[in-house]
């Protein structure tokens, strides 16, 4: 039975055996009975506690993103930008659950803003640079809210993001704490601290590898043509899609500098030799030539060790949230500062306006 007729009778459904039907607050839910429309909502009624999380379910709705909870998954969640289908793993807790969706809500309204990827057409570095930045991205949004909702008195979902990516949500939370507002600064700290942890850029790298030969089996004579060639800058990706506050919080020098370093054009020493073989026959590598080089020439890629030899994930201390309290008296202590200075300034018009009145009426 389609999942969508399975739930309109799921959903009119209850222990008493009575129809009672429900209508969900987002309309594209998918469920296999009360309990997982119930958890469904528990997350979503979490989210819209966040300004940021009320925006993210608001574009994923206008998207007719399709949410549902998965038992049979190994990641926490999961968003396919071709089947336009948005999922958590059912078997999470509720508080990592929150970040995990607005993660992955992150990723539906980033293909919403027509950003082009595809394993097998990208060249490798574009491809590779490219899935890192919209996972920082997400990385940092879902932190944003998570940070948002400790601020409304819930750090339970920020606490069990920082379990997982304390080398995301700390750098976040630092500079959130010390401007006084979460702003562009906090987006990057948050994005920059997502390429510290080269296990998971590992697993990514792999997955390019996937993903490669997944697409080589359905590819069209065209596409085996023109495997590898097409350039999608990563600048184009960053200004489109890591916003905050409705404008990128990385420039273009910054995106430039930032994946122009090695580390930033780098892979594992294992995926490096996959891409080679992969792209040996297409680029016609020069065999004389030692590996390293060829491919720095040829594809801008650099060789970096396995993960399990690479620096550890650069993790500072937090600073401590301010309290409700704390924070209304800053806010209240900036609003006497302004009320001050435009008393000031009016005080000094009436001041200069009496002198000028005065001097008029002496040369009469």
């Amino acid at each position: 039975m389609p999942e969508t007729i399975q739930s309109v009778f799921d959903n009119q459904k209850n222990v008493a055996g009575e129809c009672r039907p429900q209508k969900p607050s987002y309309p594209f839910l998918a469920w296999e009975n009360q309990e997982e429309l119930g958890r469904l909502e528990d997350i979503l009624n979490h989210l819209r506690q966040s300004k940021t999380g009320r925006s993210l379910i608001a574009d994923a709705e206008k998207h007719q993103t399709v949410i549902r909870l998965e038992s049979n998954m190994r990641a926490y969640g999961s968003y396919d930008e071709v089947t336009n289908n948005l999922k958590v793993n059912a078997n999470s807790d509720l508080n990592r659950q929150i970040g995990t969706m607005a993660h992955e809500l992150r990723h539906s309204q980033q293909f919403q803003k027509g950003i082009l990827m595809d394993a097998y057409l990208d060249s490798p570095k574009c491809y590779i640079q490219n899935q890192s930045v919209i996972e920082a991205d997400a990385s940092a949004t879902a932190t944003a809210v998570c940070y948002e909702l400790a601020l409304a008195g819930n750090d339970k979902p920020l606490e069990a993001l920082r379990e997982k990516d304390a080398h995301i949500v700390n750098p976040f939370q630092n500079q959130a704490v010390k401007n006084g507002k979460i702003d562009e600064s906090a987006y990057q700290a948050a994005f920059k601290g997502w390429f510290t942890d080269y296990s998971t850029r590992d697993c990514y790298d792999i997955l390019y590898i996937k993903m490669v030969r997944q697409r080589f089996k359905n590819c069209t004579r065209e596409e085996e043509n023109k495997k590898f060639e097409r350039d999608v800058p990563v600048n184009d990706v960053v200004q489109k899609v890591c916003s905050c506050n409705g404008k990128p919080y990385m420039s273009e020098q910054e995106t430039q500098a930032f994946f122009s370093t090695q580390d930033a054009c780098s892979v594992s020493f294992e995926r490096f030799n996959n891409i080679y073989g992969n792209c040996c026959m297409k680029f016609n590598f020069d065999w004389n030539k030692p590996q390293e080089e060829v491919m720095k020439e040829k594809l801008g890629l650099y060789c970096r060790p396995h993960s399990g030899y690479m620096p550890a994930k650069i993790v500072p201390q937090p600073l401590p949230i301010p309290k409700t309290a704390d924070r209304q008296a800053s806010a209240a202590e900036k609003i006497a500062a302004v009320k001050k200075q435009k008393t000031t300034q009016i005080a000094k018009k009436t001041q200069l306006s009496a002198m000028l009145k005065y001097k008029a009426a002496r040369e009469k």
